[in-house]
């Protein structure tokens, strides 16, 4: 009997679940550029040695299983990798360790989330540096961290519970500096309740993004003390930490479903180099002082971007002051039921001109349209770990003749199993992607109503060929449903990429619209498009290497993606959480991470007529148009996003080497454009600067758009940082204009976007041609930023 068969067979006799579904089904996942042909991705702690039994120490145990197979290890050479992939479970149980477990690049630890596992500290864990850390993820040596923290890219930690209670001071839980697609979820952190313990469930210094959610933090000196450029969190609960949040710097972040329950200090942003916070849909009860912070509230001073602050649906109980500024306590509860604070801004906001500074806010600054909304709160969803489900749901793509190796022809076999898990739906099945890299040389298309989870975010769906070849012909790699079909999808934990000269792929289109009959709208959690800069791509720094010292040099085999994601006129109800389309700008398996020059069109662009989109810890970078376009849609929930303008600009310029506009898209015409807007040069401003480069962000003839931190960078031009240098450069930028804003129609409304902030713009918003919002009157602690723009 075949294999799907038999999952329909178990399917009808299924009454129970015995066990998680991850620690019973075949293990097949390959590292399919990996030269071991042993290298085993999926990785069992108890098979190597592990016991769990709350008493046995088990660090060398674990820490054998994440380092199995010769991986991308600390202190080494290697700063990155894609082809040692793994995947580190826990079963249920309680793992003593004595000594830091050593997470090492493109590991994922994941415990069993039907008995939670716990992680505990020994009284006598080892110190390193003064610190105990019960997960070390970049060591810190005396030549600085194993990896750059802006280069930690493809981690994962989830469904733990992390026990430091029996441990002595100054233990951390998880030391987690980070980037791009990574992320934690579903960890409970367990802490000391002494006063003044040093214990910190998360501590993170730098990086450039990443994705926190459904975390609950216990005690603690600090729950977790944060620092990063951007980054999202959601559904964080703290209880009785003396700091839930300790800041130590940031560009912006956004702190969305945030709980804060009987602590001292709520979030301390007090840090000289934070730069905003937005919080939406939180509540604080039991907290003495729920924000505190050195801003200002009376004048912008020197820096009005410095300590900027959106508040939206939050509820403060039992709080003595809900904001201790520099000037005092400025706000607090009036009655004994406490304060709903609908919507409140601190900082400059531009209506749609200014800047005027203020501490306050109409509530027509927040439209909160209800469509998106799942009650009094913006819709959320968690990423499905199929808890409910036994291994004998679970059909493989291997069971379809799906080789993953990187080499066959996938193209057939990847058909045929997602329309057999369309097919049955119903049934309950689950499509699991072991492992591997699917070269595909025609369109995979996913029908309506499919199940779909890759493994250890190394199940690669890879274009090639001369089918995606052509500028003049493009196709999808990756289609989702058909222009007018409807239907449901979850799909979670994989990437699309493609692979040589493929300057014709569509990575993803999205057709799909929600149908009356679906209880939640479709979802994408921890999918990535990832184009470039990987073993397997030829598209590495031997293949693609920089041409700074050359003019408008571009090699075609270099140009190998034509749109990033696609979600087309009809699709709509969408969530997507935690997704980074990247076009590579350096190649992670070389130790020196050299940069490289790879070409692709454009990035996410959404035209959903009816929308209904939420875009959830977003980054979209180094697409040669532009970053997000949003075109003709409506009700669309964004926070945060984040881009980078590509790092060969203007050496060559937008739109080189996709000369010709496409109309069907709306691209945009940067010759025409940049020539009615005076080229580079700004009016107010006195110096110029490349007015061909990639937009970070375009919404045209749009309405209902809410964005809650916007980071827009350009940082380098033709390879060269200069035009970047700060903090508060006055003297170079690296491009004119950074966001584009027009209202054709004049149909648009409820246009909102909270904290924009730009790097290497002269203008941070272009309005109806008008550049509105100069980057000069907004200085910040790196670049420069503005709590509120609204048309």
């Amino acid at each position: 009997m075949p294999a799907w068969a038999c999952v329909l067979l178990w399917a009808s006799l299924l009454g129970s679940v015995a066990a998680y579904w991850m620690e019973d089904i075949a293990h097949q996942g390959l590292a399919s550029f990996n030269s071991n042909p042993n290298y085993h991705v999926f990785r069992n702690v108890k098979d190597y040695g592990a016991r769990g039994d709350g008493v046995t120490d088990d660090t060398a145990a674990i820490n054998a299983a994440i380092s199995d197979g010769d991986r991308c290890e600390f202190y080494g050479e290697c700063h990155g990798a894609t082809t040692t992939p793994a995947l580190v479970y826990f079963p249920a149980g309680t793992y003593m360790v004595s000594s830091s477990i050593m997470q090492t690049y493109y590991t994922q630890l994941v415990g069993d989330p039907t008995t939670m596992p716990t992680i505990k500290a020994s009284a006598d864990m080892a110190t390193t540096g003064g610190f105990n850390i019960v997960i070390q993820t970049d060591i810190w040596t005396d030549n600085g961290p194993s990896y750059q923290p802006t280069n930690i890219f493809f981690r994962q930690i989830r469904n733990l519970v992390i026990d430091t209670t029996s441990a002595p001071n100054n233990t951390w839980g998880i030391h987690w500096p980070s980037s791009q697609a990574t992320s934690i979820q579903n960890v409970v952190f367990s802490m000391s309740q002494v006063t003044d313990s040093g214990h910190t469930g998360i501590y993170m210094e730098e990086g450039s993004g990443g994705f926190l959610a459904d975390l609950v933090f216990y005690g603690g000196q600090w729950g977790a003390t944060f620092g990063n450029q951007q980054y999202t969190t959601r559904n964080l609960t703290f209880v009785n930490c003396q700091t839930a949040i300790q800041q130590l710097w940031d560009w912006f972040w956004v702190y969305k479903d945030i709980v804060v329950k009987d602590c001292g200090v709520g979030i301390n942003v007090t840090g000289v180099m934070v730069g905003s916070a937005a919080i939406v849909d939180g509540l604080f009860y039991n907290v003495s002082t729920a924000i505190l912070s050195e801003r200002s509230t009376q004048s912008p001073g020197e820096a009005p971007g410095e300590g900027t602050l959106v508040l939206e649906n939050v509820i403060f109980e039992k709080v003595n002051s809900i904001f201790q500024g520099h000037d005092g306590s400025l706000l607090s509860p009036q009655g004994s039921n406490g304060a709903l604070i609908t919507g409140m801004i601190l900082g400059n906001v531009y209506i749609p001109y200014g800047p005027e500074f203020v501490f306050s806010g109409p509530n027509d600054w927040f439209p909160a349209p209800p469509i998106l909304k799942e009650g009094n709160k913006y819709y959320t969803r968690s990423k499905p770990q199929y808890e409910d489900k036994s291994a004998q749901m679970f059909v493989s793509a291997r069971s379809f003749g799906a080789k993953g190796d990187g080499s066959t022809d996938d193209t057939a076999a990847l058909t045929s199993f997602f329309a057999f898990l369309s097919q049955n739906f119903g049934n309950g099945v689950v499509g699991f992607v072991d492992a591997g890299y699917y070269k595909v040389t025609d369109t995979i298309y996913i029908p309506p109503n499919t199940r779909i989870v890759g493994e250890a975010l190394a199940s690669v769906i890879m274009g090639s060929g001369p089918g995606f070849s052509s500028k003049d012909d493009p196709r999808p790699v990756v289609k989702v449903g058909a222009p007018g079909e409807s239907g449901y999808l979850e799909w979670s934990d994989m990437i699309v990429s493609t692979q040589g000269a493929t300057s014709g792929a569509i990575l993803i289109e999205y057709n799909l619209s929600g149908c009356s009959g679906c209880l939640e709208p479709a979802g994408m959690w921890d999918v990535h498009v990832r184009v470039g800069g990987f073993a397997g791509s030829q598209l590495q720094a031997s293949d693609c290497p920089t041409t700074p010292d050359q003019t408008n040099v571009i090699n075609p085999n270099c140009i190998a993606a034509y749109l990033g994601m696609h979600i087309t006129a009809l699709a709509n109800d969408l969530y997507m959480e935690n997704n980074w389309l990247w076009v590579a700008d350096h190649d992670i398996e070389d130790a020196a991470s050299t940069q490289i020059s790879v070409y692709g069109g454009r990035g996410l662009l959404i035209e959903s007529e009816a929308g209904r989109i939420w875009v959830v810890a977003s980054g979209v970078e180094h697409w040669t148009l532009y970053q997000y376009q949003l075109i003709n849609t409506q009700n669309i929930w964004m926070g945060q996003i984040q881009t980078e303008t590509p790092y060969y600009q203007p050496n060559p310029p937008a739109p080189f080497p996709f000369n010709d506009i496409d109309t069907n898209l709306s691209d945009p015409d940067f010759p025409s454009e940049c020539a009615a807007l005076n080229g580079g040069h700004i009016n107010g401003s006195t110096i110029a600067a490349p007015c061909e480069m990639a937009w970070g962000l375009r919404i045209v003839d749009s309405k209902n758009i809410l964005i809650y931190g916007a980071g827009l960078y350009s940082f380098f031009n033709n390879y060269s940082t200069l035009c970047s240098i700060g903090p508060r450069n006055p003297l170079t930028k690296c491009q004119s204009r950074m966001m584009w804003i027009e209202d054709s129609s004049g149909a648009s409304e409820n246009v909102v976007i909270y904290d924009i902030y730009t790097i290497g713009a002269i203008s941070m918003v272009t309005n109806n041609g008008d550049d509105a919002v100069l980057a000069f009157d907004n200085w910040n602690s790196f670049g420069e930023s503005i709590t509120l723009f609204k048309p």
